[in-house]
């Protein structure tokens, strides 16, 4: 079976018009297709049945994307999790019982804010490295149950978790795993992210495949047997490269809409700001709603100075309403997962200078020359081209003497479109269609329309 985006070939071809060469489009359409998957975290395969044996090693919950809710055997021994977002489809797998339901829990999104910290304590300690995972190998599994454990592993129904945390906090269950897989030209394409155990420097042979996929976080509700809600987040280490060349601004939607949260922390991350970017992804992704006061506290800890900023430039009463500003602005994700921390940080930066920039506009219009012309600051940036000319990739110009030009250009135009107007409303005083008296005005100055008549109906 092909890669999904193989079907979409015929659609594009009459989006493109002409006589694409569809071998050359059916390529295209499946490196997208699957720099989407790997974005998204899901292989959107279409409805089928398959087995899995699952052995998570402890931990009482399991990722399993593209699972269809109520497609499990009624003696499977596991539960599915409704997806909070799309409620058709399941990332988590319960596979075993709550021994005692929590009786009330913490909100979702506090829940997200102590995962994230979670998640920045295991990758200080390097929990999240594939040494970790050898080291629980060598640790947990003697030399002879190693070998049957490899072949186990290289039946790929076989879902092996390598635990990494698991710990019960204010009525949740935050856990983060690895799977392990053996990695052949067999191997299913799901849209993960593996990281090889073993090179040839270990080994005095060849090199066996075997991988894990990157680090997945489960943060579920343990307030009702089987669990109801469960928010799933990908792991993406510092090394994780991707290409990134990509209009980011096309995908957003696609994999804000359909994909599992992606979280990159580094080590020059700070443990609130990568608990922010948790929060935040399950902002962005549906899973929380805006009016969450974890939000903006997540953003007053995570970004101090820029919220300090905000305060100070903007005059705001507290640091809660500097931060509720800048949370204003990252309503809408604005940078791709694969450029690493470091992009959010940047994004963040940027976004409180737009903050501290606009508030500025509002409370001194007459200080910029758009405002002084009567127009948009997009229209202003769109004329300018027409008065002046970039030095060094930048304008250089008088203000006052630009200002003055584009008055006065504009006044033209206007004074153009008003006498187009009362042209076309003489026209059609003499009986010329909305269609004829534009295409007349295309030929004829517009003076020249008080003695214009149609054929045959001369006075």
């Amino acid at each position: 079976m092909g890669h999904w985006s193989e079907g979409l070939a015929e659609e594009t071809a009459k989006l493109i018009g002409g006589s694409p060469g569809r071998h050359m489009l059916i390529d295209v359409l499946g490196r997208v297709g699957r720099e989407i998957d790997v974005l998204s975290g899901r292989s959107f395969q279409p409805l089928r049945r398959t087995t899995s044996v699952i052995e998570p090693n402890g931990l009482p919950f399991a990722d399993i994307p593209d699972a269809q809710v109520g497609s499990l055997e009624p003696e499977a021994g596991a539960w599915e999790v409704p997806d909070p977002v799309n409620g058709e489809i399941a990332t988590v797998l319960q596979v075993s019982p709550l021994a005692s339901p929590a009786p009330n829990a913490a909100r979702a999104a506090d829940a997200l804010w102590i995962a994230g910290q979670l998640i920045a304590g295991a990758s200080q300690t390097g929990r999240l490295s594939a040494d970790y995972v050898l080291h629980w190998l060598g640790t947990s599994v003697d030399h002879e149950q190693r070998k049957y454990l490899f072949r186990r592993i290289m039946d790929p129904a076989v879902r092996f978790c390598v635990p990494i945390l698991g710990v019960s906090i204010d009525g949740w269950w935050i856990q983060i795993a690895r799977r392990l897989i053996w990695v052949t030209s067999e191997t299913e394409d799901d849209g993960r992210l593996v990281e090889l155990l073993l090179d040839k420097a270990m080994t005095d042979r060849e090199t066996p495949p075997l991988a894990a996929v990157e680090a997945i976080l489960i943060a579920a509700r343990m307030t009702r047997q089987p669990a109801d809600w469960a928010f799933t987040a990908r792991i993406w280490p510092e090394q994780v490269q991707r290409p990134i060349d990509r209009p980011w601004g096309r995908l957003a939607k696609a994999i804000h809409g359909h994909g599992i949260p992606t979280v990159t922390p580094d080590p020059a991350s700070t443990p609130y700001e990568i608990a922010c970017q948790v929060v935040l992804k399950g902002y962005w992704h549906g899973y929380i709603k805006g009016d969450e006061p974890a939000l903006v506290n997540a953003v007053a800890l995570a970004y101090p100075r820029q919220v300090d900023r905000i305060q100070r430039e903007t005059r705001a009463p507290d640091r809660a309403s500097a931060a509720a500003t800048l949370l204003e602005q990252l309503i809408h994700p604005g940078f791709d997962p694969a450029r690493g921390a470091e992009a959010t940080r940047r994004y963040v930066r940027r976004k409180a200078s737009i903050a501290v920039m606009q508030y500025r506009k509002s409370e001194a219009p007459d200080r910029y020359p758009w405002t002084q012309v009567g127009i948009s600051e997009r229209r202003y940036y769109k004329l300018l081209p027409l008065f002046t000319q970039k030095v060094n990739g930048r304008y250089e110009y008088d203000y006052d003497d630009v200002v003055a030009r584009m008055k006065t250009h504009l006044n033209r135009v206007d004074e153009a479109r008003a006498v187009r107007a009362a042209a076309l409303e003489v026209l059609r005083s003499h009986g010329f269609g909305d269609e004829a008296a534009r295409k007349w005005l295309q030929r004829h100055p517009p003076m020249e329309a008080v003695n214009a008549w149609p054929r045959g109906r001369l006075p």
